[in-house]
């Protein structure tokens, strides 16, 4: 049976959590894939020196959505990172690499209604993401990513790992 997993990460120690949950479960199946998947922060284009817009604006041609967009060089190195951690973990869990892949989106919207966004877009079965930590207290009168992807998503089952 096929799953479309979205594993929705921030380079967290929740997050990892969330996608080491994903490799036991869904990275034996060979049918599963696994799309990690991160929201960098928006900058505005006056936060950086010509190169760098430079560099970013030659990325942005596979990737229309990002158009008017910009994020800082060393938030996509570290998500970099973490992507290859995070395939290293499915891989061990099972997954070749044709089943995983990794994907990014810049803030424009809230972070969770870009993640929700998503996994309606790309019609996920699944969703996983980490809990960010917040006493019950702080998340009753903050909220949290995690309790309103919980609480909006429809037409997939959600996974919240702690």
């Amino acid at each position: 049976m096929l799953h479309n997993v979205l594993i929705a990460v921030d380079g967290s120690q929740n997050s990892r959590r969330a996608v080491e949950y994903a490799g036991k479960v869904f990275s034996p199946n060979p049918e599963a894939r696994l799309v990690l998947f991160q929201i960098l922060p928006a900058i505005s284009r006056m936060n950086l020196d010509k190169k760098e817009i430079k560099e970013i604006d030659a990325r942005k041609v596979e990737r229309p959505d990002l158009a008017g967009l910009y994020w800082r060089a060393e938030d996509e190195d570290k998500m970099n990172k973490f992507f290859a951690e995070a395939e290293d973990i499915l891989g061990k869990g099972g997954a070749k690499p044709e089943q995983i892949k990794s994907k990014f989106g810049v803030k424009k919207l809230e972070i969770a209604d870009a993640i929700l966004e998503e996994a309606e877009l790309g019609k996920y079965d699944t969703l996983i993401l980490g809990r960010r930590g917040l006493s019950r207290v702080r998340e009753f009168f903050m909220g949290s990513i995690s309790t309103k992807v919980v609480r909006e998503a429809r037409g997939c089952a959600v996974c919240v790992v702690g």
